[in-house]
């Protein structure tokens, strides 16, 4: 009896189910056209204003971005803050091509190893020599990264032989422990002066700005940060963490010249490179010479497709100059002045892939720093945990609501995986183009698929052939002869 009560129900309900979808489908019939008639009527009659035409039209000239921007501000009179660089068009490593080798010049064979290993600050008494051209760049813990993903960053550093850059959060003891080479970021806060925790760095980056925040100030709210943050950083509890627009030594009010801070730094540490952090601006050549002065063993742009978690997206998008732009430059003003053996040279923003690592360094980079691809590479085994409802970076971002939980050991199986992946395809390009070394790469190896950029880079444009001379004689990284000059006295 109940079984024949449960089939009769079944059918009643398919059949109220089957009448509601064909009244829906009818409906949809009947009304759909009239509707559609009515609104296209509508549109090409009425005013563009009346009609929903306006909508497209705004939504043309006002991208959606833009949009989302002024909503964000309508809603609240704050300061817009976007985690991520600047997404503008821009002048790019895509506009360069590799060149391969395969008559005029012989590539190399599958079974030939490559060195792609690097030296970094190589005139000091404790040079840095990693396992290839890249470090992880500065991601702050707590100003930008959890400490789950600082850790995991910390032992692929370890695993992939590379150096893991600080940031300019508190210093964090077990990250140290855990990382390969440690670059300790000094600079424009007042936190990380200890001269015990100075000595504990294979290289100091003094910084003065980063690509999408050139020398600003920030100043983040009391509670930004966690009490665990402040024990760190010295800070009492109702005191805001604050990076202040300029260096200084012992009184924000008093800044220092960079000479004076790297004199300091060099007088507490036992002779790592000190390097010097700027974001990429149009005065490129007039800085390089106040680091040159200064006596920096490193010089680091970073372009303004750098990214940062604190950023306003005015100093994000409106200021400094591209990553391609800014080394060519850098390179060329160097050489110009017979001081590109006096530094080592290094660049960052927006960074992702090996075959742009490859170019950089063919320009005249000495190494590539990533950071936006390794919090993604970071978040890549738990980011269902994290998508569709929230973004992956909530996986590693420290203001992160809610917080998600990141898996230490997994965070850095992504990112050692990506890494070694990367030095797989960098050591396969190197021997397409002919080469047993990433050391041998120069201006040679490229080409200009647009005359602009080879204006720009001096790359020989594609669109023209090439002279006759064969790739195999490869120019100097350096211009013959101009490095007999020492712009910069020698250190003991």
């Amino acid at each position: 009896m109940l079984a024949r009560e449960a089939i009769d129900l079944f059918w009643t309900v398919l059949i109220a189910m089957l009448v509601v979808a064909a009244a829906a489908v009818t409906a949809v019939i009947l009304i759909v056209p009239m509707l559609a008639k009515r609104l296209i009527h509508s549109v090409l009659t009425k005013p563009m204003s009346d009609t929903l035409a306006e909508l497209y039209i705004s939504m043309r000239s006002t991208p959606p971005m833009d949009f989302l921007y002024s909503s964000l501000r309508a809603n609240t009179g704050d300061v817009v803050i976007r985690p991520m660089g600047s997404a503008r068009p821009l002048h790019g490593f895509d506009d360069l091509a590799l060149v391969p080798a395969q008559l005029s010049s012989h590539p190399v064979l599958a079974a030939e190893p490559v060195d792609l290993s690097v030296t970094l600050g190589k005139r000091t008494a404790k040079p840095v020599t990693i396992s290839m051209p890249l470090y992880i760049s500065g991601m702050a813990y707590g100003l930008a990264l959890t400490k789950e993903a600082r850790l995991a960053m910390a032992k692929a550093s370890r695993e992939s032989d590379i150096p893991l850059n600080s940031g300019q959060g508190p210093f964090l003891e077990e990250e140290r422990r855990l990382a390969s080479q440690y670059v300790l970021q000094f600079g424009r806060w007042a936190w990380n002066r200890d001269p015990d925790i100075l000595r504990q760095a294979d290289m100091i980056e003094v910084q003065v700005g980063q690509g999408a925040q050139p020398g600003s100030a920030v100043v983040a709210t009391p509670d930004a940060v966690g009490p665990e943050i402040k024990k760190l950083m010295n800070l009492p509890p109702d005191e805001a963490p604050v990076i202040h627009a300029d260096l200084f030594l012992k009184d924000p009010k008093d800044p220092s010249s960079l000479k004076a801070v790297v004199e300091y730094v060099r007088s507490v540490t036992d002779g790592v490179p000190v390097a010097l952090k700027m974001g990429a601006s149009d005065t490129v050549e007039h800085d390089i010479d106040v680091a040159l002065d200064a006596g920096v063993d490193i010089i680091v742009i970073d372009g303004t497709e750098g990214a940062t978690g604190n950023a306003p997206i005015t100093l994000s998008d409106h200021f400094g100059i591209p990553s391609l732009m800014a080394l060519s430059r850098a390179v060329k003003h160097l050489q110009t002045t017979h001081t590109r053996d006096d530094v080592d040279l290094l660049i960052s923003g927006g960074f992702r892939e090996p075959g742009d690592f490859l170019k950089a360094y063919a320009m005249g980079a000495d190494a590539v720093g990533l950071g936006t691809i390794i919090m993604f590479a970071l978040a890549h085994y738990q980011i269902t945990d994290a998508v569709p409802f929230y973004p992956p970076t909530d996986l590693v971002f420290y203001r992160a609501q809610p917080r998600i939980p990141l898996d230490v050991d997994k965070a850095a199986r992504g990112v050692h995986n990506f890494l070694e992946s990367c030095r797989q395809e960098m050591a396969i390009a190197i021997r397409t183009m002919g080469h047993r070394s990433v050391h041998e790469l120069s201006m040679a190896d490229l080409s200009a698929l647009d005359p602009d950029i080879a204006s720009i880079t001096g790359c020989h444009y594609s669109g023209h052939p090439r002279q006759t001379e064969t790739r195999t004689e490869k120019p100097s990284r350096t211009r013959p002869g101009v490095n007999k000059m020492v712009h910069v006295q020698p250190r003991q």
